[in-house]
């Protein structure tokens, strides 16, 4: 990719400023628009990075194989719709829409030929099993630590559910351009987002977090929008054994 276009939406570019596809030069580029937009378009933006960065923080492939011929043809199929929403919308104006179609396609084409797991409860949605739940099971135990720079975090956690209730107490707002992210890292395993955190949930309203043979649940900063791997050590690191 050259210098980027001037009149580009700046949310068209959130897709390859999640997927780091920019150049550094077009990265600072893309933060510089960033920082002189508006605040709906920025929180748009920052919206389209973090959906982006989650979804490919949630999958995980399980088998290196080369891509099969369905991955070609879905983007094919993409890149024969894009071509013609283009000929009767302006690019500008049609680009976010084809792009987060072409992108659904691709995903199920490579999940369904290829065998991407997405990380999801083993024994069913998250939803079903509130808090307090997992606060009141018989198995829970509780601790609480302290975070780097202040504060800290309570975890009940229950081994029976695979959960845990996590909140927050007296944490500092993330720095201006990063954000706060949880990671949940298997035993001798690579860290999985367990999700971005735009707020910090606060000890009326823990989140409930699927354990799925998790170790360990950290908390790290991280760009704006999240990361697909901790950039940062963790400023707080709770066992979950």
């Amino acid at each position: 990719m050259s210098d980027l276009d001037p009149h580009d939406d700046l949310p068209d570019l959130a897709y390859p400023y999640a997927l780091d596809a920019l150049t550094d030069a077009q990265r600072d580029q893309v933060e510089r628009l960033l920082a002189r937009a508006d605040e709906e378009t920025a929180a748009e933006f920052r919206a389209t990075v973090r959906e982006v960065r989650e979804t490919l923080a949630t999958m995980t492939a399980v088998d290196a194989v080369p891509a099969p011929a369905e991955v070609e043809a879905a983007l094919q199929r993409a890149l024969d719709a894009r071509s013609a929403t283009a000929s009767v919308t302006p690019l500008r104006r049609a680009r976010p829409r084809i792009l987060l179609a072409a992108a659904a396609v691709l995903v199920a084409a490579i999940a369904a030929a290829i065998g991407i797991t997405v990380y999801q409860n083993q024994t069913g949605d998250p939803s079903e099993t509130t808090a307090q739940q997992v606060l009141d099971h018989a198995d829970t135990r509780t601790d609480t630590v302290p975070v780097t720079g202040g504060g800290s975090v309570t975890v009940g956690i229950s081994r029976q559910l695979d959960a845990a209730a996590v909140s927050f107490d007296a944490v500092p707002a993330a720095p201006t351009g990063r954000t706060y992210q949880m990671w949940l890292i298997p035993p001798g395993g690579q860290p999985h987002s367990a999700g971005v955190l735009e707020t910090l949930p606060a000890g009326r309203a823990p989140l409930v977090v699927r354990l799925d043979l998790a170790s360990t649940l950290a908390l790290s900063v991280e760009p704006a929008g999240g990361s697909p791997a901790p950039t940062t050590d963790p400023i707080v690191a709770v066992p979950l054994d």
